[in-house]
């Protein structure tokens, strides 16, 4: 008989005063869930006694759990995004507790959450790595947070997991494995899907929104040589700051730009909530001016809460799969969220993300469980390799490389109330060209 189990998640909460020097609070939260109702098949055989591997405690390996952690925006200016990541990884990992664990432990998941700073983040990753003791680490969102993380990275080797954002600096770092699309990869599917709206390139006037972020810098620099490479004329970019954002001054500068240069496309790049607030502006601002955007423009906020008529402009790219698109993984993932605190979130694609990453660290552990041990070294050198996705993405496989290149647009589907790929991700793949390496941070 299976066991009710108890899933542990701690929250690291930092409350920063708005006029500045208050002191940081932490708040720790221990949460016990109800039992979902178990679904009826798993991606993997997780039926290994515990005496297949040794414990391991300073890895995170004890005789009765396994201790992964997740570190994270959980409530701060992009949770609009980071926060599905997390609870669907809550969900597998109740899931997969539910089919009696990895190994016979149970996961015991330990997630952090920075507000997106990039100082706390930094705390978070030391208490996880020297306090949790935890065996890998999933997501690290923030391209600010992990490009300043990466050296400690390797400098402990503890693996990285599916980070909610890859850029130049993760592909170097051979304890980092990236599912989602580089900001690259997503500027080639971008530029196609730019061409396809517009019936051409030689008329494309492309104006850059970011955040002031590497990672915008970065998605700024790979659209300005895409379109250079394929045609169409990039003219300007707009910053928004991540925390104080004035949606009324970018949109203002769009307008003028759309006036004075004959603007008629915007790549955006940004979390849903900027792209809501820049879509709500551009409505009260009479501007209709198509819009694609990278990942945080695939979120679900920005649809269900913007204006109707103006969601037939705005395109997201994504490397995952909704619950609301049928496949394997996601029709496992409905049936296991239903009548649950996560039936409601399982529609946000980023909940995909983290659902995947979870399947992903339980394949990995079985493999590196193969050699007589699991430790952090193990796990890393059992992540190089092929990956099930259950059709939740495209097929994975870090053999040779620690990125997994899928992207394709989302849009909108007001009948279905979720987003759904324009192609499948296959069609997109000759897009993209797999350099790499073009930015200088």
């Amino acid at each position: 008989m299976t066991p009710r189990w108890l899933l542990v998640v701690t929250l690291l909460a930092v409350l920063i005063a708005a006029c500045g020097g208050g002191g940081a609070a932490t708040t720790t939260t221990t949460t016990t869930t109800p039992e979902p109702t178990a679904a009826t098949s798993a991606p993997t055989d997780t039926t290994a006694p515990a005496a297949a591997v040794p414990d391991n405690p300073d890895n995170g390996v004890t005789a009765e759990t396994i201790k992964v952690g997740w570190m994270g925006d959980a409530t701060g200016p992009t949770a609009s995004a980071q926060s599905f990541n997390l609870r669907g990884l809550e969900a597998f990992v109740a899931y997969q507790n539910e089919q009696g664990g990895v190994l016979g432990r149970r996961l015991e998941l330990i997630a952090k959450d920075d507000q997106f700073s990039a100082e706390t983040a930094a705390t978070n990753f030391t208490s996880l790595v020297q306090d949790d003791k935890v065996l890998a680490i999933i997501q690290m969102g923030g391209s600010h947070i992990s490009s300043a993380l990466m050296p400690e990275v390797e400098q402990v080797g503890i693996p990285v997991i599916g980070p909610p954002q890859t850029i130049d600096v993760q592909l170097e770092n051979p304890w980092v494995f990236n599912n989602i699309a580089h900001y690259g990869d997503q500027a080639d599917a971008a530029v196609l899907r730019i061409a396809d709206r517009l019936g051409s390139l030689d008329e494309a006037k492309v104006v850059v929104i970011q955040l002031e972020l590497p990672s915008g810098d970065e998605w700024n620099a790979y659209i300005k040589d895409t379109l250079a490479k394929q045609g169409g004329t990039y003219v300007d970019r707009i910053l928004i700051n991540p925390g104080s954002p004035d949606f009324p001054g970018a949109v203002t500068r769009l307008k003028e730009l759309v006036d004075s240069q004959g603007v008629n496309f915007v790549a955006f790049h940004g979390a849903p909530a900027h792209g809501l607030g820049v879509v709500t502006e551009m409505k009260t601002q009479g501007l209709r001016v198509p819009i694609i955007g990278i990942h945080g423009i695939a979120g679900l906020q920005i649809y269900l809460e913007g204006p109707a008529d103006m969601l037939d402009l705005v395109e997201g790219i994504h490397s995952f799969l909704p619950g609301n698109v049928s496949s394997p993984g996601t029709d496992l993932i409905r049936e296991f969220v239903a009548g649950t605190e996560w039936e409601e979130g399982a529609k946000q694609i980023n909940f995909s993300h983290g659902w995947l990453d979870g399947m992903i660290l339980v394949q990995a552990i079985e493999r590196a469980a193969e050699s007589g041990e699991l430790s952090r070294a193990s796990l890393q050198a059992a992540l190089q390799g092929p990956f099930e996705t259950m059709g939740i993405s495209c097929p994975i496989d870090w053999s040779d490389s620690n990125h997994s290149p899928c992207a394709a647009p989302f849009a909108w589907n007001p009948d279905e109330q979720g987003l759904e790929p324009v192609k499948p991700f296959e069609e997109w793949a000759s897009a993209i060209d797999g350099e790499y390496g073009l930015f200088e941070g």
